[in-house]
């Protein structure tokens, strides 16, 4: 019998992936626990075997770093979480030890927005999370190509379609460009 914290675990670890990796569902419910590759670069990658290929092309892999600490929040999760589900290959199990699907993903996310209390209009789907990874990586002031290739998008102009940069975006780009520039002229870190 599956413990009860097992489920709520799986889903913070599953949308923390989905958030950080910038992870289509569907590539989240295909991840197998040996996907997950924690020497692999300074922060560990993820071997997105599946990933969406452009038209007929069939599945286009490509490794994803675990940013943000998810090296750490997947850890756990191997460690601790995934064991407690039956016994597959499968990354993010259902309680049978198969893979959640893309809908099964929808609805647990609705799911949990309604148990928060969330209004029906600020609730968002898993691939609103896939779109705040490009954004949030974006205006930290990420390269393009490198949010570009990291999403699995053919395109850099496919990207910037999923960035959706804050009403202060401006602002505080040049409110950075300032500092650097002063830090430059000055030789001293103002940023602080």
């Amino acid at each position: 019998m599956l413990p009860k914290y097992g489920p709520p675990a799986r889903d913070y670890a599953m949308f923390r992936t989905l958030y950080h990796a910038g992870l289509r569902s569907e590539e989240a419910s295909l991840l197998e626990k040996p996907d997950a590759h924690f020497t692999r670069g300074p922060f560990g990658k993820l071997h997105v075997r599946f990933g969406k290929g452009a038209h007929t092309s069939g599945p286009r892999p490509r490794w994803v770093p675990m940013l943000d600490g998810l090296d750490l929040v997947l850890r756990w999760f191997l460690e601790d979480v995934r064991p407690k589900f039956p016994n597959s290959p499968v990354l993010f199990a259902d309680e049978s030890g198969g893979p959640l699907y893309r809908g099964t993903i929808r609805n647990r996310l609705r799911y949990l927005m309604q148990l928060e209390g969330r209004p029906a209009d600020e609730r968002f789907s898993p691939h609103a999370l896939r779109r705040a990874c490009a954004t949030h990586n974006y205006e930290r002031g990420e390269d393009l190509v490198a949010i570009q290739q990291m999403l699995g998008h053919w395109t850099v102009s496919s990207t910037m379609r999923y960035v959706r940069p804050s009403a202060t975006f401006i602002e505080d780009a040049y409110q950075r460009a300032v500092a650097s520039t002063l830090a430059e002229l000055t030789g001293k870190d103002t940023t602080a």
